[in-house]
């Protein structure tokens, strides 16, 4: 990827750890697998619940998933999880590739991303609000041990 993307990973306490792993035993998340392979989820429900449980998602968010401005439509099932998070479910491992594609080229401000096997939670709080974002995607993917980024910054 370019040079406009970070990627920092931030160790949880080993309290919320074990709580997390308790919490996500039946949710169908998988751990890393030995080769390096992200863990996937086997339906939105299992996503939405394992990110809720890190998150604490908002109960009614306002408005509909969002797509990047400059890159066309995704080709996942989407959930907001906050007015300015979302969470993409993705069919296969193409689909996933060009969506981190379109969003870690993205030229429309911060977005700060979360990428899994088969997912990926998306914050565009300081592309809608101008502001910091007080959602900890970054504390989310080493919950999950997704992969964090920083892109369009």
């Amino acid at each position: 990827m370019g040079g406009s993307m970070q990627r920092t990973r931030v160790p949880g306490s080993a309290v919320m750890a074990v709580s997390l792993a308790v919490l996500l035993g039946g949710c169908g998340v998988q751990d890393r697998a030995e080769d390096g392979e992200l863990p996937a989820f086997g339906s939105m429900d299992e996503a939405f619940s394992a990110v809720d449980a890190v998150l604490g998602c908002e109960s009614d968010p306002a408005g509909e998933p969002i797509a990047p401005m400059d890159g066309g439509l995704l080709a996942s099932e989407q959930r907001l999880c906050a007015d300015n998070v979302q969470v993409d479910l993705y069919p296969d491992e193409r689909s996933l590739e060009k969506s981190y594609g379109i969003w870690s080229g993205s030229q429309q401000g911060e977005v700060r991303l979360v990428r899994g096997g088969n997912w990926m939670v998306v914050d565009l709080t300081a592309v809608a609000t101008g502001d910091p974002t007080p959602w900890d995607i970054e504390h989310l993917a080493d919950e999950l041990h997704g992969e964090y980024v920083v892109a369009g910054t």
